[in-house]
């Protein structure tokens, strides 16, 4: 059993940040892939490739980044319209291409999934392959009988129980401190329909902003981690809690991604550092003006403070410590996304262990 399910976007820094675990970092986790929607051409005013083409090379780099080791995967951007060529929905074309690269995915469905999708994890279930439930505060509410929708979507892909079935259950983005968040999530939890029949439980949160419009530029700032600080609240009363119940977050990310033109965004250079309880945020200025050789500076910055965890401690803080040394860098938007969530994920399993 994983100790941290890190949820992250199917994109190439994300891709990269796993690659680069060590293997005692990479065992202790089991990453939910969120497929991300087509990208979108702003010049043509179209889509930028077909379903086929966006979802073509997938299994090859999970291969390359994942090997043969258990994810869980989703597919939560495409409408009941966006299929293959051959009429299949995107995850039917998955699970079938990653049985094909003998990788061990776990599908991921939710109570708002399509017929299509329900369908094909039936089928992936019958060769004695395992699937998870994720569940939102929206199924929670007081208008939506929860136990019903469960079992409606049990029966759509042939389980008479969730025996053997992995349980997300998702608290979105956190907009308020406990004890708020903290009396909300304990309800939330003891509602949880046949509790004990689940394999696993994750308790998935996430506080990161949608973007760093509210630090100033050339600053440095600090983010509270109020997912990892409601966890810890959770812990003090672990008889309250379900069993087996795992921490999940959104890494370095907003839970729900935007998709900006490029040909007005202006994306400044930043480092979002993980520490015991915030997020250390080192911004620059906009790398359109002043460019990528901004981080140069940012990494001299960051390992002189006291939050930098050593050049030995993961992937990302050696390439932090080459950069500000002019050994390595200063890379682009992908390099630094790669950084933030390799270190992210490390410094999440260290304090895990150590806070068991």
């Amino acid at each position: 059993m994983p100790s941290y399910v890190p949820i992250l976007k199917g994109k190439e820094g994300e891709f990269a940040a796993l690659e680069a675990l060590t293997e005692e970092i990479g065992a202790q986790i089991t990453p939910l892939i969120e497929i991300p929607a087509i990208p979108f051409n702003f010049s043509t005013g179209k889509k930028a490739k077909t379903l086929d083409e966006h979802l073509r090379t997938l299994p090859d780099r999970l291969q390359r980044c994942w090997g043969d080791r258990p994810f869980y995967i989703e597919t939560p951007y495409f409408g009941e319209d966006e299929q293959v060529e051959d009429d299949r929905c995107a995850l039917e074309v998955l699970l079938h291409n990653f049985a094909t690269s003998h990788l061990s995915p776990i599908p991921v469905l939710s109570t708002s999934s399509s017929l299509e999708c329900r369908t094909a994890v039936r089928a992936f279930l019958a060769t004695g392959a395992s699937a998870c439930i994720r569940l939102s505060l929206d199924d929670f509410s007081e208008d939506i009988d929860t136990a019903d929708e469960v079992t409606r979507l049990l029966n759509d892909i042939g389980k008479e129980s969730a025996t053997g079935l992995d349980l997300i259950v998702d608290f979105g983005a956190l907009a308020t401190e406990a004890p708020t968040s903290l009396l909300l999530a304990r309800s939330v939890l003891s509602m949880i329909p046949t509790l004990r029949a689940w394999n696993t439980i994750i308790f998935a949160a996430a506080s990161f902003p949608e973007d760093l419009s509210g630090v100033n530029s050339a600053s440095v700032d600090t983010l509270p981690r109020r997912e990892w600080l409601l966890w810890k609240a959770l812990q003090r009363k672990p008889g309250l809690l379900p069993p087996n119940l795992i921490f999940s977050d959104y890494a370095i990310s907003h839970p729900i991604p935007r998709e900006l033109d490029p040909r007005i965004m202006r994306m400044s250079a930043n480092i979002r550092y993980t520490t015991v309880e915030h997020w250390l945020i080192m911004k620059g200025r906009n790398v359109t003006q002043y460019g990528f050789e901004q981080y140069f500076e940012l990494c001299r910055r960051l390992i002189e403070r006291p939050e930098y965890t050593g050049r030995e401690f993961s992937w990302a803080d050696e390439f932090i410590w080459k950069c500000a040394h002019h050994e390595a860098g200063p890379g682009n938007a992908t390099t630094w996304r790669k950084v933030g969530v390799n270190h992210h994920i490390t410094f999440v399993v260290r304090q895990l262990a150590n806070s068991l």
